[in-house]
């Protein structure tokens, strides 16, 4: 990321900042913040009601820090679910992040959000993400004071199926299950085992 930065200079950090190298050039479409400033602010502020990424951005706003896993995540939710210029969480992760980097920052929001020399479409299904990497709810129940003592998983991957106080995702859930865990939750009621 720190070549392509000296690489392409100021263009980085234009909505779309390079032309892809190998496939043909896909525009995103991107809603305007100005009509979408409430949806902003509730994934700022961890409340998107999705689990993962609300644990995600509950470390960031505390620490300063999320792993790689968790960064995607909370990039596919901005870019790819809310379809918000990715500019707007490369921003925001540089005024959180304690260890900000800006080609490294920068660099990462391009590739994720597909405008870069690799345009791929990353979507990320966070429920499905958070069944796979974090099984037993471990990251999850440490950031979310509300699911902290959940002792079934599946109600920490699925709180709005579960809990009558927890609002509605601010996307529709199945938008982030995969196929397959959307398939096993319709068969047996259940994405864990």
């Amino acid at each position: 990321f720190i070549f392509d930065s000296f690489r392409h200079g100021a263009s980085a950090y234009r909505l779309h900042p390079t032309r892809p190298i190998c496939k043909p050039s896909l525009l995103r479409e991107w809603l305007p913040l100005s009509q979408n400033q409430d949806k902003f602010i509730r994934w700022a502020c961890g409340q998107t009601n999705l689990p993962l990424v609300d644990a995600g951005m509950k470390e960031l706003l505390t620490t300063g820090y999320t792993s790689n896993r968790v960064r995607q995540n909370i990039a596919s939710v901005l870019t790819k679910d809310l379809k918000l210029d990715w500019r707007l969480g490369a921003e925001f992760y540089q005024l959180c992040l304690a260890d900000h980097c800006v080609a490294a920052n920068f660099g990462n929001w391009i590739y994720f959000s597909g405008v870069g020399g690799d345009p791929k479409n990353r979507h990320f299904r966070t429920v499905s993400q958070a069944w796979r990497y974090d099984p037993d709810g471990i990251y999850v129940r440490k950031w979310s004071e509300k699911l902290r003592d959940c002792e079934d998983t599946e109600e920490v991957l699925r709180p709005w199926d579960f809990q009558k106080d927890w609002f509605a995702p601010i996307v529709p859930p199945e938008t982030q299950l995969t196929w397959k865990d959307r398939e096993g939750l319709e068969k047996t009621g259940r994405i864990s085992n």
